[in-house]
């Protein structure tokens, strides 16, 4: 009689590599997670950090934009009038002046703007004494403003009569002026406002 003998592998030889391959498969989907859980994690982060800068920005315009209304509260309270006539160089200007350069020509409106304009530092608000345009001054950025003469308003009105104050009364001619600031914060945040204000007539 033949006898014949088969040999078998144990189960246990025979599922060797199989604990490390399932090892690096959980390793790879781990990893996959990981990265995408920092993705979000640094966008997150920059979406934070951009509406922070936007929200300074405008703090900083509004800032610059009481300036420039303090600004015709003083002059409404002298005898001169910067707008007439206009003087080149100056932050002045007549209603709907437009700048030549660039196409199209350049309003106040632009973010970018080749007016001369009165230059306001922004006083150094977290004390970091960082000195942004360097003229040795702490300061949390700097803004610019130009004021826009609108000329006279309801001259034809009921009330001719003036408070010799910043608030004529009611019915009264009025000078209306449009100040428009500019300011910017890190990472190139930028706003622009305006404003309307009005007051007596300035001295012809």
């Amino acid at each position: 009689m033949h006898n014949t003998r088969q040999s078998y592998q144990p189960y246990t030889i025979r599922q060797r590599g199989a604990a490390l391959f399932m090892a690096l498969i959980f390793l790879l989907i781990l990893t996959i997670l990981g990265v995408f859980g920092m993705n979000i994690s640094r966008l997150e982060n920059l979406m934070a950090g951009n509406t922070q800068f936007q929200t300074t920005a405008l703090n900083n315009a509004e800032y610059v934009l009481v300036r420039g209304e303090n600004d015709i509260s003083a002059i409404a309270a002298s005898s001169g009038n910067p707008f007439n006539p206009d003087t080149a160089g100056d932050h002045y200007y007549p209603i709907g002046t437009t700048i030549a350069s660039g196409t199209p020509p350049k309003r106040p409106e632009d973010l970018v703007w080749t007016f001369p304009s009165q230059k306001v530092s922004i006083p150094d608000f977290n004390g970091d004494g960082s000195d942004t345009d360097g003229d040795g001054t702490a300061d949390d950025g700097v803004g610019f403003y130009i004021i826009e003469d609108a000329g006279l308003d309801n001259s034809a009105g009921e009330d001719a009569s003036f408070t010799g104050t910043v608030n004529p009364l009611a019915g009264a001619i009025v000078q209306v002026f449009q100040v428009t600031a500019q300011s910017s914060s890190s990472r190139g945040a930028k706003r622009i406002v305006q404003s309307v204000l009005v007051t007596d007539p300035l001295t012809p």
